[in-house]
């Protein structure tokens, strides 16, 4: 007999769980319904910041986390949910509320966990992989040497700045393009960075090609100070970058610009070309020196670009080595008179 009580005050037991939820679900409804309301509330604000924060890390060369797009698809997915829930609950009926209280707790847990999983331990962006790079066009390289020596700085620890010197139209500008084109292909090198400065100088333009490289705006009401330090900001997430200064006529401060002091802990590199080499050693550069053509070399390229046609006829020979001769080794001198 008693275990025939027992047995039924178990199955009471087993069946009176539920039901006590159920009557919960009844009897609570009102403050269920307010603890969903503010973990949908809660995980609105949480995506607006989330947002916020994407954009402050997104710029050019970088794309959203696919955890971050994932966790947004979650979220857009539960308040789309929440919506039919909320639904749900304004067209029903008293005698209902218990069923409707299941529904609207359960919804409430699911929002609460997708919440949860909007804590990222780390960048809300990654590099992009598909950012277009751009092959600058070259000419022919007569310094293959040169390429290869300021290459291996790059990419090393130990040069963190380097100043290309040489006389004007000796090649200092093509050899840096067959430099940047071969970085491209380093993927210890995120971003390449390449500007020309020229004579006249100047600060806020100078900034303004930097930014732009970067796919970013300067103000043109910020003060040159101000706009350095927003400079410095969009440089900053860059990762490891090599910014190029092609033809500098002048020595200038770097943060004066906005231009971080690259450092092996940023991993940044600068590279300038000039035909000073005082500016090289002002700056704190490292010098590589690019030296004019030799006879036989500026005689190969000087056929390289008319042909090799009249090379059989002694006098007109004679006098294109005549002509190759006064332009001293120039590269540019000797393609713009073959030309």
């Amino acid at each position: 007999m008693g275990d025939f009580v027992g047995s039924i005050l178990e199955l009471v037991r087993i069946i009176g769980r539920p039901a006590q939820k159920y009557l919960n679900y009844h009897r609570k409804f009102d403050r269920y319904i307010q603890d969903f309301r503010k973990a949908r509330a809660d995980l609105q604000a949480r995506k607006q910041y989330i947002q916020q924060q994407l954009q402050d890390e997104h710029h050019f060369g970088k794309r959203p986390n696919p955890e971050v797009e994932k966790w947004f698809e979650k979220v857009d997915e539960k308040i789309t949910g929440a919506q039919g829930v909320e639904d749900k609950v304004r067209k029903g009926k008293y005698l209902f509320r218990s069923c409707l209280g299941k529904l609207v707790d359960e919804a409430t847990q699911e929002i609460e966990n997708v919440h949860s999983e909007g804590h990222f331990s780390g960048n809300l962006v990654v590099n992009d992989p598909s950012t277009k790079k751009l092959t600058l066009p070259t000419e022919e390289l007569l310094g293959a040497d040169k390429v290869e020596e300021i290459y291996e700085y790059l990419i090393g620890d130990e040069v963190r700045k380097i100043g290309v010197c040489g006389m004007g139209g000796i090649g200092k500008t093509t050899i840096m393009k067959h430099v940047h084109n071969k970085l491209l292909k380093e993927t210890k090198i995120d971003k390449l960075i390449w500007t020309t400065i020229s004579h006249d100088f100047d600060v806020r333009r100078l900034q303004q090609q930097i930014a732009s490289q970067l796919e970013e705006k300067l103000s043109d009401h910020d003060d040159t100070t101000v706009r350095a330090a927003k400079l410095s900001v969009m440089l900053g997430q860059q990762g490891r970058y090599v910014l190029i200064l092609d033809d500098v006529w002048t020595s200038f401060t770097l943060a004066d610009v906005g231009v971080l002091e690259p450092t092996v802990d940023n991993g940044c590199k600068l590279v300038l070309t000039t035909r000073s080499g005082e500016i090289v050693r002002s700056m704190g550069c490292k010098e590589v020196q690019v030296a004019l053509l030799s006879t036989d070399q500026a005689w190969q390229l000087f056929l390289s670009k008319v042909g090799q046609d009249l090379l059989p006829f002694p006098i007109i020979k004679s006098t294109m080595k005549l002509v190759v001769e006064e332009c001293d080794g120039l590269p540019l001198a000797i393609v713009t008179i073959a030309g």
